[in-house]
């Protein structure tokens, strides 16, 4: 349990012309990324349509303090740090999560108040065994790679490999590759407790609305794996052709808003 204040947190923030129209929105990053990856295009695409949004980089990621610390954050710090920028909005958000975020959100929703949440190829309830194994079956050189990054902290040893494993094909190699510097090191803490020591509990919470979304060209949680979360959910997986994991960056990132923005109206939210 997280005994502390926690650390100074970056949260970038966009807001609408007008007066916000609905709950805010908060985006959760998801492993070795940061607030910046929602800046790219998602805070100012959900912006422009009347919802105040605001993506925050968890501790020792991005702009936020703790880096220092980084190795022994566990997800139950990640959760303190959302519950922190949920705390000051005056109203519970609309929560969108995604891989290791979409985790984060769901152990949130243990504790904190959320109009909605859209899980986006996140990890499942049941955590990274299922996707691990899979990984080490089907994508032996991209498992080596992610696990020799997390242990010796070389930010992955094959940029080739885990290109193709982030991103679509479509994407340019270019552009794929400058995201991937901008991606940092993650909490081994974390990364462990993800395997299943930290399974959501949420069997007496009265969920909010939920909307679980993953890219029929991701490696790390296959469609299989999106389809299980939606399952434990009670709802329907939303599989989007030609994207890849890191769904909001990816050529395709303007289907997955849309799919989002459907939801909520739908969702009446």
């Amino acid at each position: 349990m997280t005994s502390d204040k926690g650390p100074e947190l970056e949260v970038i923030s966009r807001l609408p012309a007008d007066d916000p129209q609905g709950p805010p929105i908060v985006f959760v990053h998801g492993a070795y990324g940061g607030a910046w990856c929602w800046d790219e295009y998602f805070l100012s695409w959900f912006a422009a349509r009347g919802y105040a949004t605001h993506a925050v980089s968890l501790r020792g990621h991005g702009a936020s303090g703790g880096d220092g610390a980084l190795g022994g954050a566990g997800i139950d710090d990640y959760v303190a740090d959302l519950l922190q920028v949920t705390s000051k909005l005056g109203q519970p958000p609309i929560l969108v999560g995604h891989s290791m975020g979409g985790f984060v959100v769901q152990k949130y929703l243990e504790r904190g108040e959320a109009a909605g949440a859209a899980l986006m190829a996140a990890v499942p309830p049941r955590g990274l065994i299922g996707p691990g194994l899979s990984l080490m079956v089907w994508q032996p050189a991209l498992a080596f790679s992610l696990g020799s990054g997390q242990i010796f902290g070389n930010n992955w040893d094959a940029p080739d490999v885990m290109r193709s494993a982030l991103f679509s094909d479509a994407l340019p190699t270019a552009q794929a590759d400058a995201y991937l510097a901008r991606m940092g090191p993650e909490s081994t803490r974390a990364m462990i407790e993800m395997a299943g020591l930290e399974a959501p509990r949420l069997k007496d919470v009265t969920l909010p609305p939920i909307l679980v979304m993953g890219g029929h060209d991701d490696a790390l949680i296959p469609p299989a794996f999106v389809r299980s979360t939606a399952r434990a959910y009670g709802v329907s997986p939303n599989i989007l052709e030609d994207v890849g994991h890191v769904m909001m960056l990816d050529v395709g990132w303007e289907s997955v808003a849309e799919t989002i923005f459907d939801w909520m109206v739908d969702s009446d939210i």
